[in-house]
């Protein structure tokens, strides 16, 4: 049984009518949560003590490359005065897949209020869980505390697998339901908490090694608005959490590759600095305290003196960091050709590994002057690279980035969505396992 107690819950207190929702007063509850006799209780289907509105999404794919669904209740403020001036009230979700049991795993969210909601107003808790495609009965606890009172309910949940899907087996390994904490911080959606992995073998004849490089410099958010900087301002910021998180998730994915015959190192910089924020040789977990303290560094609204004044050498930074990770010049040729991306590795050495490149980043626009002059291959060797670019917003139409890595006749994929990422790992992942 793994119960989680929510210290400081997803709660929001809304009007019914307006869009905008309205916080809630002293939210979080530092006590552990009760003892709920689920299966007595659950039992109990129409047990109705609290008036209350449920909702279930319909599961999504998210950039973790899992089905998240989401669970909401909703209580209404008129409801909250049965309870008195002081509550705490407490909600126990748990999953059933057709023809079993119970699961261990389920998650309790609770919240204490000391004064009375509008009457317009309603607290509402949300709980997410990754869940495997299956048909499912959910069960719903919504307990007060101090008055006893409850209410319990039953609905159905229907996960379909995803349609097409490039990669099937991919959840195999992952337990069938895994509820998660939403956070506030950038590194929400890639929920560094959870350490169950996907499934991505990677069997090669040749040795491989990727170099995974990851830019987290804030996407450009377009020219401000006359008269309005912090709406910029704003602009600018959730711009950078959505990149962050975006590039954190596609980070612990591919981070799970699993290379029978390789190795993988991990860069993560910011362009607009021109710094390396992160190296890690991957034989396991991230090290996610070390990459998140590397990311606060990053301040979307503040750029050092330095790094404005040099900016028009942004673009000869980005071919230092590849150049410099490139293999060196065979000494003597190994194929015909240039031996640039794309060329047989027929004649390749068996002991030389195939130098992989994923080069990932929200599109880039360098600054007017700046030397483009693209990264040059090495003479005679082979390699790969793969150019994942994803537009965090659709408003960033131009990226500079394919100039600069022509010559290295990369691959790339286009991405908005987590379906494509996944469509991209697929097309990936069938290139490397022909080495």
């Amino acid at each position: 049984m793994r119960p989680r107690s929510l210290i400081g819950a997803f709660l929001l207190a809304a009007t019914f009518f307006a869009a905008a929702p309205l916080c809630a007063q002293d939210i979080s509850t530092r006590e552990a949560p009760p003892e709920i006799p689920f299966d007595k209780w659950i039992a109990e289907t129409k047990h109705i003590e609290l008036p209350w509105a449920i909702s279930i999404s319909s599961a999504r794919l998210s950039i973790l490359q899992r089905l998240v669904v989401e669970f909401r209740v909703k209580v209404p403020s008129k409801a909250l005065y049965l309870l008195g001036p002081t509550y705490q009230l407490f909600l126990d979700v748990r999953l059933k897949p057709a023809g079993g049991a119970w699961l261990n795993t389920h998650d309790i969210t609770g919240t204490r209020l000391h004064e009375r909601l509008p009457k317009e107003n309603y607290l509402e808790f949300s709980l997410q869980a990754l869940v495997q495609p299956g048909e499912y009965t959910v069960g719903f606890i919504l307990f007060d505390r101090i008055s006893g009172l409850r209410s319990v309910a039953l609905r159905k949940l229907t996960v379909r697998p995803l349609n097409s899907d490039p990669l099937p087996e991919i959840s195999r390994d992952l337990p069938v339901v895994e509820f998660f904490q939403r956070g506030v911080d950038e590194d929400r959606e890639a929920l560094p908490e959870l350490h169950s992995r996907l499934w991505i073998p990677v069997a090669t004849r040749r040795p491989v090694h990727i170099e995974l490089l990851v830019n987290f410099a804030p996407p450009e958010p377009g020219p401000p608005m006359p008269g309005n900087p912090a709406r910029y301002e704003r602009n600018l910021r959730t711009l950078h959490q959505r990149n962050v998180a975006r590039m954190l998730g596609i980070i612990k994915v591919l981070s799970q590759m699993e290379l029978a015959n390789g190795s993988l190192h991990i860069t993560a910089f910011d362009l607009h600095r021109r710094n390396v924020l992160f190296e890690q040789d991957t034989r396991g977990e991230l090290d996610w305290p070390r990459l998140r303290t590397a990311l606060a560094e990053i301040n979307p609204l503040s750029i050092p003196v330095q790094a404005l004044e040099g900016r028009k050498q942004n673009a000869a930074f980005l071919r230092e960091l590849l150049q410099h990770r490139l293999p060196p010049p065979a000494v003597a040729p190994v194929h015909a050709g240039n031996g640039t991306n794309g060329g047989s590795d027929s004649q390749a050495s068996a002991a030389e590994p195939l130098r992989v490149f994923l080069v990932v980043s929200s599109p880039v626009i360098f600054e007017r002057g700046a030397d483009l002059s693209p990264v040059l291959p090495p003479r005679d060797v082979d390699f790969r690279v793969y150019h994942l670019q994803y537009r965090v917003s659709a408003a960033n139409l131009w990226d500079d980035l394919p100039r600069v890595l022509r010559e290295l006749a990369p691959r790339r994929f286009e991405l908005q969505t987590p379906d494509e990422f996944r469509r991209a790992l697929a097309r990936i992942l069938a290139d490397l396992r022909q080495f």
